[in-house]
């Protein structure tokens, strides 16, 4: 019996090694669709309860996650390894941080990685009611405001891939207005299907 566990926690440790490189990241196996898919079952489930930190964080590439609160590479933005993103989620009180500016008002985004996430990140359930399109051209972006979107020049393939999630809004009023994206953006770990997560912008309506 002894030698059975102990045979059960052999292999679990060598699949584990095979899975993880030496950098504590793991790469995500599967067509970019797949491994865009994998990136936000893991947000959804850390945000819901059902699912810890590492599931999500271990798919950080080494160098971090860039941060953007719209659809549009900054300077300014946050960059966080998976590390960075643990110690602050755990606390009770995280420390805030500026993630960029506010549309329209030009106002700080002074927010902690929780209220970050729950606003420029998980603001819909994207892993559900989202249209998922793998982009190849600016015209297959679903929607924008008049901010100009730089992220297929900032993260040109085929070294990187974007995979948008978006939902083309909930209420009547707005007029479609109200529409949200998520954009999972992925990095070439080595060829044969296998990447990281490089990049997480949000989508709205900018003026």
């Amino acid at each position: 019996m002894l030698r059975r566990i102990f045979m059960l926690l052999l292999a679990g440790l060598l699949s584990a090694c095979a899975a993880t490189p030496n950098n504590g990241s793991a790469t995500i196996s599967g067509t970019p669709l797949q491994a865009a898919n994998t990136v936000v079952q893991a947000i959804n489930n850390l945000q819901n309860g059902s699912g810890g930190l590492p599931p999500f964080t271990s798919l950080f590439d080494p160098a971090g996650v860039r941060f953007m609160p719209y659809y549009r590479m900054e300077a300014s933005d946050v960059v966080l390894t998976g590390t960075q993103f643990e110690s602050d989620f755990i606390l009770q009180n995280p420390p805030p941080r500026v993630w960029g500016t506010q549309d329209g008002s030009g106002d700080p985004i002074n927010l902690n990685v929780r209220q970050y996430t729950d606003k420029y990140v998980w603001d819909f359930p994207y892993h559900t009611g989202a249209t998922v399109t793998l982009i190849s051209s600016n015209s297959d972006f679903h929607s924008q405001g008049n901010l100009i979107n730089n992220l297929l020049s900032s993260f040109p393939q085929p070294q990187y891939r974007i995979v948008e999630y978006h939902q083309p809004g909930t209420n009547p009023a707005y007029n479609g207005m109200d529409w949200t994206s998520l954009m999972v953006i992925l990095k070439d770990a080595g060829g044969g299907n296998q990447w990281t997560l490089v990049g997480l912008a949000h989508g709205s309506w900018t003026i």
